[in-house]
């Protein structure tokens, strides 16, 4: 159950962001304001909006969830350069937060109960085996984010107004003919782009670098030669197959669970059947419907119908005389299914037909439908009861486990004796990486290197790991990151400046060779001339991806030509750089194609529609009185 929830939850944002939704996403794009005043906020105050408080914890559980997801998938801290901008993202999402709920509500926006409810129920995380909505199951999830049923009942009920208010602003948008029209050639204009590129390690010369130059570049760039963070751990766990051997069930509780589920034991009606089937060639249907008639005809006689099976059948069963044994009736879906099922022993029946050709049949025997016995099921009846009352006690011990935790013991090897857990030490949780037996899951990583867990000395958890484990932490030892030993280093440093210096040396040589393309020199030429092919002059879209994206991105910023082609440079991913030359553009004819036109059209104007909103969004911001404390992550 644990690990239903977990893939049930998987990439579910509104556990963390819920309240803002695509308004949210919007505004991240458009970009926030940097006048706001940083000055004015108590320390338990992560902002404040129109003189209304948000509190710091809100902002250091998502800077904690932000770390944890950093970790997950780049395996490092978040770079010292990051970390500022991405604190004040998050202090950006909590005002916008704060300035649109207070919109709605000053505004009378409302949202039914019902509808909320309905909202909840559709949350596949909160869902039980039978696929419907478990409130036991949702309360379950709601504590392992520690959120109550109120207030995640009210987090859903303002999504569904920013829903509305999202879509009342995006709906009023249209296009004009012309918009559209400029839009369209924007979109697929293709330009003629012929480039030749110059490899970094081309330029990187041979000179050795001295040990000044390596001790300055150590000096100013630290921070890419960090060690990982790790904490040692002390942990205690409960696994499902510690409680599976406590549950042993009488043979009264197999009889009564038996007769409680005696509905999952009914053997459907089975009837043995033999088939003979005649196979429909190209078009000719009528010819195969024929000769499945004279067929079922000759059977009718009284002729042996395994051997005719063996004659003219086209199945493989055909070896077996037709012989397709006891099957049931969900074996069997539409005609055939039908026929059967209406048959009596002995009767021979068709032609019918299916996808295979014409089938004729004839039915052999009846197994009438029947409960299982008891002893027929005893073993699935034991291992059911076992399952069953394990899965309680462990909902059971993970209910103890968090009474105990809420009264404040911080002793885990004594809690996990009070408990019958497991108990344990990691010598290394590294952050991104984890650590065994723990593992590095996203929401353990986020547990560890919580504020409480890791400088609070608190417990962290329960965090299930897998349908059947539950953990609980404690960090013993933190172990921050450091920069690790020039010695150590050295040669990655002088691998680092060796490709600096040929990114540099490409950069030159491009800008050099622009300036002879404008002066009247072809490409090819110039190629020569430095050592490198020119590649032939083709026409790419925007989203070509035959073309390295950085050139493709500076040939659509370049000016179009007229009348002379444009020659200019520009760096790809790998520092190499790039000379290329734009000679022609072309654009498709819109009425080659009116259903892409049409569907364009639509995608373009839901694209325009979200300039609407972030100019909204935009100017609430500009109408508020916003105070922010970048200290509250400190």
């Amino acid at each position: 159950m644990l690990q239903r929830i977990r893939d049930g939850l998987q990439g579910q944002k509104w556990l963390a962001w819920l309240v803002l939704g695509a308004i949210g996403a919007t505004f991240v794009f458009w970009g926030g304001t940097s006048s706001l005043d940083f000055n004015g906020t108590s320390k338990n105050d992560a902002a404040k909006v129109n003189g209304e408080e948000i509190p710091a914890s809100e902002a250091t559980q998502a800077w904690s969830e932000m770390q944890a997801r950093w970790a997950q998938q780049f395996g490092t801290d978040i770079p010292p350069d990051q970390r500022v901008k991405m604190q004040d993202n998050i202090l950006e999402q909590l005002v916008l937060q704060k300035l649109i709920k207070t919109r709605l509500d000053e505004q009378n926006y409302r949202i039914p109960s019902a509808k909320v409810l309905a909202e909840v129920q559709s949350i596949g995380a909160f869902k039980g085996p039978d696929g419907k909505f478990d409130a036991n199951t949702a309360r379950s999830v709601l504590r392992q984010y520690n959120k109550t049923e109120e207030a995640f009942f009210d987090e859903t009920r303002t999504q569904l107004l920013v829903n509305q208010l999202q879509q009342g602003i995006g709906g009023s948008y249209f296009l004009t003919p012309a918009e559209s029209r400029r839009l369209y050639n924007l979109e697929n204009e293709e330009r003629e782009v012929q480039f030749i590129e110059l490899p970094a390690d081309k330029f990187a010369g041979t000179e050795a670098f001295d040990d000044a130059a390596i001790k300055a570049f150590y000096d100013k760039n630290g921070d890419r030669f960090m060690t990982t963070e790790y904490v040692a751990l002390e942990y205690a766990e409960l696994r499902l197959e510690q409680l599976a051997s406590q549950v042993v069930p009488t043979e009264d509780d197999l009889k009564k669970l038996y007769e409680t589920n005696r509905g999952n034991y009914v053997q459907d009606e089975q009837r043995r059947t033999r088939h003979i089937v005649i196979p429909v060639t190209g078009d000719d249907d009528a010819g195969a419907k024929k000769q499945a008639e004279a067929v079922l005809a000759e059977a009718k006689s009284g002729k042996d119908f395994a051997e005719l099976a063996k004659k003219y059948s086209k199945d493989p069963s055909a070896a077996d005389g037709g012989e397709l044994g006891f099957v049931g009736r969900k074996d069997f879906a539409g005609p055939i299914g039908d026929t059967l099922f209406g048959m009596k022993v002995g009767d021979i029946a068709g032609p019918v037909k299916s996808q295979f050709g014409y089938h004729i049949l004839k039915l052999e025997e009846i197994h009438a439908a029947e409960v299982k016995p008891f002893e027929a099921v005893r073993a699935e009846l034991d291992s059911q009861f076992r399952t069953d009352g394990a899965a309680k006690l462990f909902s059971d011990k993970e209910d103890a486990i968090n009474e105990a935790l809420g009264k404040g013991d911080g002793d885990l090897a004594k809690l996990a004796q009070s408990q019958g857990l497991a108990h344990g030490n990691v010598a290394e949780f590294r952050r991104g990486g984890g650590g065994e037996p723990l593992g590095s899951g996203a929401e353990l990583q986020q547990v560890v290197f919580s504020d409480a867990t890791l400088n609070q000395g608190k417990i962290g958890g329960p965090v299930a790991l897998g349908e059947d484990r539950l953990v609980l932490v404690k960090v013993v030892s933190h172990h921050k990151a450091e920069v690790k030993p020039l010695p150590t280093v050295h040669d990655e440093i002088v691998a680092l400046l060796r490709h600096e210096r040929g990114v540099a040396g490409a950069k030159a040589a491009a800008v050099a060779a622009v300036a002879k393309i404008n002066g009247g020199e072809k490409l090819e030429a110039l190629a020569s001339g430095l050592g490198v092919t020119a590649e032939p002059a083709k026409f790419v879209s925007r989203g070509d991806p035959s073309i390295p994206a950085a050139l493709r991105t500076a040939a659509f910023e370049a000016p179009r030509p007229e009348g002379k082609a444009v020659a200019q440079s520009a760096s790809i991913d790998d520092g190499s750089s790039v000379v290329f030359v734009v000679t022609r553009t072309r654009v498709a004819d819109q009425a080659a194609n009116p259903q892409l036109i049409q569907q364009m059209n639509a995608q373009l104007q839901q694209r325009a529609a979200g300039g609407d909103v972030a100019a909204y969004v935009s100017e609430v911001k500009r109408q508020a009185k916003i105070v922010k404390n970048p200290a509250v992550f400190e």
